[in-house]
Order: C-alpha cells, then structure tokens, then sequence
C-alpha cells in the first residue's frame, strides 16, 4: 500500500518488524549470558578500582605515614609504560636502520 494512501494515525506494518523486534531480544538475551559467564572477569577489576580509590581518598587526605610512597608509586606506574614504549620504539627503530 502506497504511503500516500494510509490514513491518519495508522501505521504501516511491514513483514520485517518482527525480525527487528526477535533480533533485539537475541541480542539482549546474549548480552545477558555474557556477562553472566564473564563476571569472575570483572570481580578482580573491580577490586583493584575500588583499591585505587581508596589509596586516592587516603593520599588526598594526607592522614597516613605512607602518603608519599602512595604518590611516589602512582608516578611510577603512570611513567612505566610511556618509558616502555619509548624504549620499545627506540630498539626497533635501532635494528631497523642496521
């Protein structure tokens, strides 16, 4: 039926509304036993952010003794993998050019 000829206020059913609509579904299903079968996964990941928070708030407050190796460690591990890198590209621009 041509659209021109629809009333209005009726709607236009078209055969593939129920493939979009059961396809929705499979994905939320999937979606569902993903993660599901993959939350053991995110536990740990989820200990080590609220780990971190913890070492931020007590940093922030200053209260412990260890408040500098705190910050110490945090500028550790934010420059080691930029170091990694650079020494990284630095070797294989070197054994590239032999």
């Amino acid at each position: 039926m041509p659209l021109a000829l629809l009333g209005h206020g009726s709607t236009l059913s078209l055969p593939y509304h129920g493939v979009v609509a059961e396809s929705r579904n499979a994905a939320e299903h999937a979606g569902t036993l993903y993660r599901r079968a993959f939350s053991w996964l995110r536990h740990p990941v989820k200990r080590l952010e609220h780990e971190a928070g913890h070492l931020h708030e007590v940093e922030q407050a200053g209260e412990s003794e260890v408040t500098p190796l705190i910050a110490i460690a945090g500028i550790i591990l934010f420059l080691l993998p930029i170091v990694a890198i650079v020494l990284g590209l630095s070797f294989a621009a070197y054994f590239l050019a032999r």
